[in-house]
């Protein structure tokens, strides 16, 4: 039986594991994973500029993901469609979008996740730019 014991804390303490992880190693990429060991070559990488972040890469794809649930035509929530290009840069342009995004209490999306910082920054620097159709 103290064979049997030892012969068993032996096999137990000798696993290893000899796996390595892979995954995205470019702390620069949307998808980077800290604990990758090995880089798989499956980074991705944002075309969004945050500094001068256009229309089409930077701020539609965050309305988009976030506001199109209960602002798109066919659902228009509170009266307010953000589904194009005109309908948003006006709403941003107003201040009605950063001031609703930004609210400690009642923050839209409602009921979803707040934005991220680097998407609010998104959308108050491409205001400051003249909110352009690009």
């Amino acid at each position: 039986m103290r064979f049997f014991l030892i012969l068993s804390m032996l096999v137990i303490t000798s696993c290893t594991y000899d796996e390595l992880l892979v995954g995205c190693m470019d702390s620069l990429a949307l998808n980077y994973d800290p604990y990758a060991q090995v880089d798989d070559s499956s980074c991705i990488f944002s075309d969004c500029e945050v500094n001068s972040p256009s229309f089409t890469d930077c701020v539609e794809p965050i309305f988009i993901e976030h506001c199109w649930g209960c602002h798109f035509p066919s659902n228009p929530n509170g009266i307010l469609s953000l589904s194009n290009y005109e309908e948003i840069r006006n709403q941003v342009l107003n201040g009605n979008v950063i001031e609703s995004i930004k609210r400690e209490v009642g923050f839209m999306p409602k009921n979803g996740e707040r934005l991220t910082v680097e998407e609010i920054l998104i959308i108050e620097n491409w205001k400051e730019n003249g909110a352009p159709n690009n």
